[in-house]
């Protein structure tokens, strides 16, 4: 029985590298392709990566989650103990999907 012929050939043939404008994109500098970056690319890294490791900072400084918060809903859950608040978890989404959806 016969389920597809195309496939196997499909398979088999040969793929063609693309041409290399379309293989590299402009804005990014890599490594292998042997030229060095202008001035102003390293310009624009370089003030990229540093507001990068400012962020960071801000976000390492700032305490993202209350470990202990976490710790006492963990236990409730593995004892059986957490209930959840459908309503409340439902307007969250409505919320959510509404400041999605708003024009900015």
């Amino acid at each position: 029985m016969k389920i597809n012929d195309n496939l196997k050939t499909g398979l088999n043939t040969a793929v063609e590298k693309p041409a290399a404008s379309e293989a590299e994109p402009t804005s990014a500098v890599t490594s292998n392709s042997g030229v060095a970056p202008s001035p102003a690319q390293i310009t624009t890294l370089s003030n990229q990566l540093q507001a990068l490791q400012a962020l960071q900072g801000d976000l390492g400084a700032s305490s993202m989650f209350d470990a202990k918060k976490v710790d006492a809903i963990r236990a409730e859950i593995e004892s059986g103990q957490f209930s959840v608040d459908a309503g409340k978890v439902a307007d969250g989404m409505i919320k959510d999907a509404v400041a999605f959806f708003k024009p900015k």
